[in-house]
């Protein structure tokens, strides 16, 4: 009897350790599954801020595509156009070696509004108009600071001072007129001091004039981390 009793006491003892095992078994599933869940779980949500992100930037990339193309219709209609004056009154070309005031309004303007610093440049501008004003004994006079100039792309351009001074003779219509083409240049210049000498057929005349340049912008292009 002692012995059957020892049997089945073995029998319940190998039971119970098949349902532990089994118990064992079955919550390393249950717990690798839950992993594997929060896993899926995790993973589908960062795709699904991928995808969000891919298309919050096409929608941004398409409508800087449309406003883009309706700048360049607005550039050519505009702007160029067909009209046979440029915006100064010469002939509208795009011949390079047109001279001033014939021209495209592009490079017109370019040349105006300069993003970098060009002392020559600006001298023969101002002369230019002094000349076709009729300027008796013109004399332009300023600081070349092409040595220390900054032309590099910045974030937040800011307008540098060019200071000038202008002086000359001739009637004081033709003052009148350099004045005058000095206001409605391209190019900003703002006089600060007149000095007058003379009678209405003749006098000498100094004007200080500020002009301006400005570094080209640059863009701050950025990537974004999706976590």
């Amino acid at each position: 009897m002692a012995g059957k009793v020892s049997v089945k006491h073995i029998e319940i003892a190998k039971a119970r350790t098949n349902v532990m095992a089994i118990i064992a078994a079955a919550t390393v599933i249950v717990v690798f599954c839950l992993m594997s869940t929060k896993a899926l779980l995790s993973e589908a949500a960062y795709q699904r801020k991928v995808i969000n992100a891919r298309h919050a930037g096409l929608q941004r990339l398409q409508s800087n595509v449309t406003a883009a193309q309706q700048l360049v219709n607005q550039y050519n209609q505009v702007f160029e156009g067909t009209n046979p004056t440029n915006i100064i009154g010469g002939l509208n070309t795009t011949d390079p070696n047109a001279t001033p005031p014939s021209g495209d309004n592009a490079r017109i303007v370019s040349d105006a509004l300069p993003s970098k610093y060009d002392f020559p440049s600006l001298l023969s501008s101002v002369n230019y108009i002094m000349a076709k004003d009729s300027i008796q004994n013109a004399s332009i006079s300023g600081t070349d600071n092409t040595a220390s100039a900054v032309n590099t792309p910045t974030l937040s351009p800011q307008p540098i001072t060019i200071p000038l001074t202008v002086s000359g003779q001739a009637s004081y219509a033709a003052v009148q007129t350099l004045i005058g083409d000095f206001e409605r240049s391209i190019r900003p210049f703002d006089i600060t001091n007149i000095q007058l000498n003379g009678g209405e057929s003749s006098m000498t005349f100094s004007l200080q004039l500020n002009t301006y340049y400005q570094q080209p912008k640059s863009l701050d292009l950025s990537t974004k981390e999706i976590k």
